[in-house]
């Protein structure tokens, strides 16, 4: 079964100058990571519960290889390029994607090497090439099913020196946000490679967006496309094409968090209806062209 969105992807041509970034101008605890063999990529990891947010860059001097399920998303690159959704059984839901007519890649076996002989592994599968679900399958999420789970995997995650607090107060991911050029196709593609269903439509003022949402057991996934004329999202569309929009962070107290940002020099756009903060989306630029959003916890 499909559990929630296991990890957002963001693709930086600096890792170490990313890292700190994220430390110093966000606030958030960025961990060790490590290199994917055979990959040629290397990450960090800001690991939150039960999601994470993957910092990913090339090797120096390494190939990408088509072994790994994020290559193709490189052409993305940098800025958020992807993301994964947690499967408690890869074979089963790689079977049922195929029940319902959907070719699929996989599962293969991936694995990280961290710091001071830590490691992790995982399986991942993919929807397959199909008319149905748009001309770059690629720039739909991947399944992936990790060798271990609750707080070991939590623990792995951030080895070698475990799970630390985020003095932004993050907590976990909410949300990703998918831009699409058509809702009705970008809709029609998700519930046939994963069987889901939207529970509400609506609009988003700030990205000049019609919305609709995909619940999972465990936050959602929000599908965008454009309203006319000119907005954040037609311009991401444009700059980029469909795919991981922006990353939703669920914080213990926004307030708190946007005044921290404005005191870390971040400047924030926040979302005020009738006077009550509900959303603030921080500086691309500090984010290493990510689009950040953080909403109450």
């Amino acid at each position: 079964m499909l559990r929630y969105v296991d990890h957002a992807i963001i693709a930086v041509a600096d890792l170490d100058g990313a890292a700190r970034d994220y430390e110093q101008l966000l606030g958030l605890t960025v961990s060790a990571g490590g290199s994917h063999p055979g990959a040629g990529t290397q990450n960090r990891v800001i690991v939150l519960d039960p999601a994470y947010i993957e910092l990913i860059a090339r090797l120096p001097g390494a190939s990408l290889t088509e072994q790994s399920p994020v290559t193709p998303m490189f052409a993305r690159a940098p800025g958020p390029i992807g993301f994964a959704l947690a499967s408690d059984d890869v074979d089963a839901d790689s079977a049922a994607m195929r029940v319902r007519g959907v070719p699929v890649s996989g599962p293969h076996a991936g694995r990280l090497e961290g710091p001071r002989g830590t490691g992790r592994g995982w399986r991942t599968a993919r929807p397959g090439e199909d008319a149905r679900l748009g001309d770059a399958p690629w720039r739909l999420p991947f399944l992936i099913q990790h060798d271990s789970a609750g707080q070991e995997r939590l623990r792995r995650l951030a080895a070698p020196d475990g799970p630390r607090p985020h003095p932004l107060g993050a907590r976990r991911l909410d949300h990703v946000t998918v831009a699409v050029h058509d809702l009705a196709a970008g809709l029609r593609a998700y519930t046939l490679a994963y069987g889901l269903e939207p529970d509400e439509e609506g609009e988003d003022p700030m990205l000049r967006a019609r919305t609709v949402r995909l619940p999972l057991p465990q936050g959602a996934i929000v599908l965008a496309a454009p309203l006319e004329g000119d907005g954040p999202l037609a311009r991401g569309l444009a700059a980029q094409g469909e795919g991981l929009f922006s990353i939703a962070i669920a914080v213990d107290d926004p307030q708190r968090a946007v005044t921290d940002l404005h005191g870390r020099g971040v400047g924030v756009r926040v979302e005020e209806p009738d006077g009550v903060l509900v959303a603030a989306r921080p500086d691309p630029a500090s984010a290493h062209g990510a689009r950040l959003e953080l909403v109450r916890s």
